[in-house]
């Protein structure tokens, strides 16, 4: 009899690779394909020695045998003209998305905590899976990044799962299916880290995009609690909403428009601290080798949810304290005496202003030249007015050739639109389309410049290799 058999179009994505380890673990046969493969998805799927192929090829449903998979995963906005999805329709073999494994596998109906927001989603979602793992707790997760702690981004349920942990997104799920991915995940808790208008090629308006976080938590049954960021202005809109169990939190108490019931006490000495001044005084010291402001809200964020729902403080300090971070999530690549490489996940305005705040809290006099790419829902004439400021804190922007979009019916701009838009704004912006010009001139920007350098990708692209590039020609420059 044939093995079970899972083709994954889209393979090459952090999560995507991470579910095709979790079918092969089940004794799948596990087959994908996606337009391009990079580190270190690339050698992740080579490790575990998971059949990948780049391109998407209609034979590829069909074995030596004649045997078709069991079913076809479609991550992303992959269209009705791709040529594997238009074979599996013709094979009439099951597609389905990558939220419907999530919620078959992952999802615990019983105590399923979700994290939702326009930033800091990934973050805080691995925080949590850490400081539950320093409690012995029992627990499956998936998060969107690929953790520095070597942990996997997906881990399956088992009978002895107490809770799940995973990341909501807003975005759709498919073309076909325009709900957003969260609404599959059935929270009965759920940590809301911001609310800023995103992914304008779906959400017309602010008020439309605010209004699926505003039915998550309708969600939410009379048990469940709602973790809120007390200096987000829509997040305590749409808590006051709620008749649900509310707990909030202010990295910045001089910001937070009601009064936390956890608060960051960055000052204190020798450690910052967490403090809960609700119920019964809880403090909180910690360490943490993070980088960044907005992680110091992750970090107070997972708290608060943890102590809400009983973990023991000495376990928070654990987790934290061993908590590495996300990789492209300001990840340092490289860095000597005169130049630091960044690679990040920035993709949306909202997220280059929070990025571009802590590079240069951390490295003050320093040039900063940034390479970005975004996200499919910052490519649109909708977006340009939320570009306002987000390249403020950089000296220098480059534009590379963005990624090319599957066909559909959403209207996105080029590199040369944005760029030309933006003008508007002040920006110091440049478009080098080709990948070996755009090499070069990093490289002479770096030995033009006398200060200080911090070089810093940000998108949620591989950029086709390049960050590896940079990094082996600083390497050889040193």
């Amino acid at each position: 009899m044939q093995n079970k058999w899972i083709h994954i179009i889209g393979i090459a994505g952090v999560t995507t690779s991470a579910v095709a380890l979790m079918y092969k673990n089940l004794g799948w046969k596990v087959t994908g394909s996606d337009k391009g493969f990079y580190p270190p998805i690339s050698d992740f799927l080579k490790t575990h020695k998971i059949d990948f192929k780049p391109n998407y090829k209609a034979d590829r449903l069909t074995d030596a045998n004649g045997n078709h998979p069991t079913f076809v995963l479609m991550q992303g906005l992959k269209g009705d003209s791709n040529p594997e999805v238009i074979e599996a329709k013709k094979l009439n073999i099951q597609i389905v998305n990558y939220t419907d494994i999530i919620a078959e596998h992952v999802i615990n109906k019983d105590n399923s905590i979700v994290v939702a927001g326009t930033y800091g989603k990934t973050t805080t979602t691995s925080l949590l899976v850490n400081i539950f793992l320093a409690a012995n707790q029992n627990i499956s997760w998936m998060f969107g990044g690929i953790s520095s702690n070597s942990i996997l981004p997906i881990k399956s349920k088992t009978d002895k799962t107490k809770y799940s942990i995973v990341e909501g997104d807003e975005y759709i799920i498919s073309l076909q299916d325009r709900n957003p991915k969260f609404s599959k995940y059935q929270p009965t808790h759920l940590l809301l880290t911001s609310c800023k208008w995103d992914h304008t090629d779906i959400y017309k308006s602010e008020n439309e995009y605010l209004e699926v976080f505003a039915s998550l938590i309708r969600q939410l049954p009379e048990h469940g609690i709602l973790v809120i960021n007390a200096n987000d202005k829509n997040c305590v809109k749409l808590a006051k909403e709620s008749s649900n169990k509310k707990v909030y939190y202010s990295s910045n108490l001089s910001k937070s428009l009601i009064k936390p019931d956890w608060y960051l006490l960055k000052e204190s000495k020798p450690l910052m601290t967490l403090v809960k001044q609700t119920d019964t005084t809880e403090i909180i010291p910690f360490q943490t080798t993070v980088l960044g402001e907005f992680n110091l809200e992750n970090i107070l964020a997972a708290t608060a949810l943890c102590s809400t729902l009983g973990v023991r403080k000495e376990y928070i300090q654990q987790g934290l304290e061993d908590f590495k971070g996300i990789k492209r999530r300001l990840e340092k690549v490289y860095e000597d005496a005169k130049c630091v490489l960044i690679d990040d996940f920035a993709s949306s305005p909202a997220k280059v202003i929070g990025s571009l705040s802590a590079i240069k809290q951390e490295y003050p006099s320093s040039k900063i030249l940034v390479i970005y790419e975004p996200n499919t829902g910052s490519r649109t004439t909708e977006a340009i007015s939320t570009y306002k400021d987000a390249f403020i804190l950089a000296d220098k922007v480059i534009f590379p050739r963005f990624t090319k979009l599957p066909a559909s019916d959403l209207k996105h701009i080029d590199e040369d639109d944005l760029a030309r838009q933006l003008k508007n704004y002040g920006n110091d912006i440049q478009v080098i389309p080709d990948d070996e010009t755009l090499l070069k001139f990093i490289s002479e920007y770096k030995s033009n410049n006398k200060n200080h350098t911090v070089i810093a990708f940000m998108g949620s692209h591989g950029f086709r290799n390049m960050i590896v590039q940079v990094k082996n020609n600083l390497n050889n420059a040193s």
